[in-house]
Parts: structure tokens; sequence; C-alpha cells
């Protein structure tokens, strides 16, 4: 690659994908856009390429040790599978919202079933270990070598996250009334998962007329805003409609709300 033009994204994104084709310890699950679902020592773990192209644009004549340190970070996202003990990496658990064809993929790769929980609008809960470049899915295997369960799990997955939240998280909040919309954009890869805190979005709902609604399209966007003008609602959730299927990382077109404390799935009237 040295003396071409420099790839652009896609590009790059697709080079990286073919040398990690070739690699006898990766197995490549999949690839969407910049994100890259791989397993590696037998652990799947989820790359994002973002930081990788920027060190890549900055330098194009060093592909190749930009993919040298792509792979020393894949071979450190090891922890969870060597851990002996929950504690070693019970800071860094956190909730991830996946849609559930997931769980087929993993069947047909024969790999150790995830841990996770069924949520609503086919999306599970799935659990990772949170690293600087990428996460590590957290397997039924794990949790027998911890001797814990998914209860236990969950419980802490969601208070990593709402502590995460209170300290990092940024929302948009814009417009009164009918036209009040706030926005998850912390672009952490856990925006849309804040769906399960419901003390959080509860916290929301005095600022909407009528019933609060929330949308997660994809990972990285959640929108929050009021059912009480329906002209309102039918554009954001037919905006909602086309961003589940073509953005990246899409989830659900799905509507939510929140009843007596709790998210549920926003019905029509």
């Amino acid at each position: 690659m040295n003396g071409k033009t420099p790839l652009d994204r896609a590009a790059f994104s697709a080079e990286i994908e073919r040398r990690l084709r070739e690699e006898a310890t990766v197995t490549i699950l999949s690839r969407d856009g910049e994100v890259l679902q791989i397993v590696a020592g037998n652990q799947p773990i989820r790359i994002d390429l973002t930081r990788f192209y920027n060190a890549y644009a900055q330098a194009p004549e060093h592909l190749d040790l930009v993919y040298a340190t792509l792979m020393r970070v894949i071979h450190q996202q090891t922890p969870p599978r060597e851990a002996n003990t929950f504690a070693d990496v019970a800071d860094r658990v956190m909730p991830m919202l996946k849609p559930i064809v997931l769980l087929n993929t993993v069947f047909e790769k024969k790999l150790p079933m995830l841990a996770y929980r069924p949520f609503l609008a086919d999306l599970i809960i799935t659990y990772v270990i949170d690293e600087p470049h990428s996460v590590a899915y957290i397997n039924e295997r794990h949790l027998e070598r911890w001797g814990i369960g998914e209860h236990q799990l969950h419980e802490r997955a969601l208070a990593n996250l709402a502590a995460r939240t209170k300290d990092r998280a940024t929302f948009l909040m814009t417009g009164e009334g009918t036209q009040r919309l706030i926005v998850a954009n912390t672009q952490d890869g856990y925006d849309a998962t804040r769906l399960l805190l419901p003390d959080l979005l509860a916290s929301w709902q005095p600022q909407f007329p009528g019933k609060m609604v929330i949308g997660i399209p994809n990972r990285d966007f959640l929108i929050a805003f009021s059912d009480a003008d329906e002209e309102i609602l039918t554009s954001i959730a037919h905006q909602i409609q086309l961003d589940a299927v073509q953005r990246e990382y899409g989830l659900t077109d799905q509507l939510f709300t929140i009843e007596n404390g709790e998210v549920r799935e926003y019905r029509w009237e």
C-alpha cells in the first residue's frame, strides 16, 4: 500500500478485514462499516476501527504499523477469558443491547453461548467487558468460571452503566411542549442501551405532554419525544424506521415508553 493513494475509511476497513481473515488466530464474524465482530482465542470481540483509521490517516505510509498495533490490541482483549474471578473485571462489565439474531451467528460458529437476557422488540441484553478500543462479550463459560449467575452479572452491568451515564453522558435537549426532544449523544457505544435506565428516563417524563416516547434505531442514538402531537409523532417514528435499516449498528424501529417505572413497548392508540 505504500506509495499509493491513501485509503478512505471504507477501503481501510476492507483491507483490515482482508488481513485479519489471513490470521490463523482470528475468525471474522461480521463487519458493519468500521466495526468488526471477531473471535480471537475463542473470545468474541468487537473492534471499532475508527481510531485505527484516524491513526492511519495521519501517516498512510505506516499502514503495517497500524495493523500491528491493532493485532496487539486484539491479543490484549483476553482478560475476561483469563480472569479467575469476577472481581477482576467487575468494574468494566457493561450491558449492550443487540438484535436477537446475534445468537444465530454464535450458534452457527459453534462458539460458547453468550450470557444474555431477553428484552423487548427482538432485542437481547448482552454483557461485555469494556476496553479502550473494543469490547469482549461475556459467555456462559465465564459465568461458570467465576461462579456467578446471570442476575448478579446483570445487576452489576446496570450499576456500571448508570455510573458512567451520571459521570460522562451528554444529552441534547431542544424545543418545548409537544416539540420537546431529548437525544443521547455521548457516542460511547451505549447510547441506545441507556434505555435500560428507567430512573433516568422517568426523570425526563415531566418535560413531555402526553406520553413520553423513546426510539433507539441504532446503537449510538436514543431519542425521547412526546406523542401529544400526532403529526410530530408520525414524522419522528418514520425517521426511526428509516434509520433502523439504513444506519450502521441498527437495532429496532419499535418505539418504547415508561409505564409504572418500567420500559414497555409503545402502542399506538
